[in-house]
């Protein structure tokens, strides 16, 4: 058994090949946030969720440099990015 993350911009057509495929797929929300060149983004990103309480699941880049992040509490921790200045990225935003 083996877990292949993949972002997609067509979720019901990946799910149907997965199924043709004879592979089992799933949905997974995640915030996604542009991520900066500067050295110490991740670090911000990680410290503020930190001390908020929250704990993340994962965590890896994306597209275009966006972070991606995966937790229990997926609405709390966009308000919380929202809230401090970061921008959240809607599914379209990297296109």
């Amino acid at each position: 058994m083996g877990i292949l993350r993949m972002l997609v911009d067509d979720l019901p057509r990946a799910r149907d090949l997965l199924q043709t495929a004879g592979s089992y797929g799933r949905r997974e929300p995640h915030s996604r946030r542009p991520s900066s060149q500067r050295p110490g983004a991740l670090a911000a990103v990680a410290r503020l969720v930190a001390d908020s309480g929250l704990d993340i699941e994962y965590i890896y880049l994306g597209a275009r440099d966006s972070l991606l992040l995966k937790t229990e509490e997926l609405e709390r921790l966009e308000r919380l990015l929202l809230e401090n200045g970061f921008r959240v990225l809607e599914p379209g935003d990297l296109s």
